[in-house]
């Protein structure tokens, strides 16, 4: 059995074909890991976020609560 060389340099070809295909689509999951890594990141400040005004609101309510349960413990 012997092999041409054109059956080579076809196949190189293809397989070079095949890995730019690849390397394409490396490229773009990469750009999709740091779009969704930015997005986990701003998700993340919002729930920071929405965190801080969480207890920038239950604290009053809190301290009311206590200060009553103090009060109703001393009489």
């Amino acid at each position: 059995m012997s092999i041409r060389l054109e059956e080579l340099n076809t196949e190189k070809e293809r397989l070079e074909g095949d890995r730019k295909v690849l390397l394409d689509r490396l490229q773009e999951y990469q750009q999709a890991v740091t779009q969704a890594q930015q997005q986990i990141q701003a998700i993340g400040g919002a729930i920071q976020t929405c965190n801080f005004f969480i207890g920038k609101i239950q604290s009053p309510q809190e301290s009311e609560s206590n200060e009553k349960e103090s009060s109703d413990d001393n009489s």
